[in-house]
């Protein structure tokens, strides 16, 4: 009997021994997961640091920065000539790892003065920004979101604009600045047209054509009407590829940008 009770412990003894390792073995196992779980992370934080870095390197000049409710998305000039569309599904930011990126834009200008469409496609799908600069009523305008499948509209959505507004502003101007055609940007008819040999031609976009001479100094544009009037307007924008403003008496121009 005395032998039969012995055993029994023994037994108990190092089954007790084997759990105890098991235990063990289980615990540093958990700890190892969790390790190689936070290494890839770090990782993972790395590479998209580095993606979003060569990203950025790739970047000429942002030309459009927008969201809604759903996603970011900016459109950037590249420095190799191409244009870029990438986004973000919210609520990730332009800190983290893209949701799509697509290349090889095209840029469709809408009218004279009435803004561009950068289209990118991918597969059966069309991604389309709009930058309406005109329109009927104030809804119309500014920024848009297009998808199309197969040609058909999947959604279409206006943006809250997020461009960072820059000083173009330069220290002065030439007579070279202000020849050519200028634009209302919301009322395309209402024009002027300055001239080489010092003559403008404003058209008021009711029919009816006013006639004149300028002067030009630095920043100031006077306009001298032949009906008597004077008008004074100060020029600027202009650099980096933006567009040349003529504001004044509450009226503001901007230049017909040649293609």
């Amino acid at each position: 009997m005395r032998k039969i009770l012995s055993l029994v412990i023994l037994i108990s003894f190092f089954s007790c021994k084997n759990s105890e390792k098991e235990n063990n073995l289980n615990q540093k196992e958990t700890e190892l997961n969790q390790k190689e779980n936070q290494l890839e992370s770090k990782t993972k934080k790395i590479e998209v640091k580095e993606q979003i870095l060569k990203l950025n390197t790739e970047v000429q000049n942002n030309i459009i920065h927008c969201d809604n409710k759903k996603f970011t998305i900016k459109i950037d000039n590249l420095k190799n000539g191409d244009i870029r569309y990438i986004s973000w599904n919210k609520p990730k930011t332009i800190s983290d790892e893209p949701n799509l990126i697509l290349y090889d834009g095209k840029v469709e200008r809408q009218g004279t003065g009435g803004g561009y469409h950068y289209v990118f496609k991918s597969g059966e799908w069309s991604y389309i920004i709009e930058n309406n600069l005109m329109g009927e009523t104030a809804e119309s305008m500014g920024i848009f979101l297009k998808l199309l499948n197969n040609g058909k509209q999947q959604l279409y959505s206006k943006m809250t604009d997020l461009t960072t507004e820059k000083d173009f502003d330069l220290k002065s101007y030439s007579r070279k600045n202000l020849i050519g055609n200028w634009w209302t940007p919301h009322y395309a008819v209402r024009k002027i047209r300055f001239n080489e040999n010092g003559t403008f031609l404003f058209e008021n976009g009711d029919g009816k054509n006013f006639k004149g001479k300028f002067e030009f100094n630095d920043k100031s544009v006077i306009l001298n009407f032949d009906n008597g009037l004077d008008k004074v307007m100060t020029i600027g924008g202009g650099y980096d590829n933006t567009s040349l403003k003529l504001a004044g008496d509450g009226e503001n121009f901007v230049k017909e940008r040649k293609e």
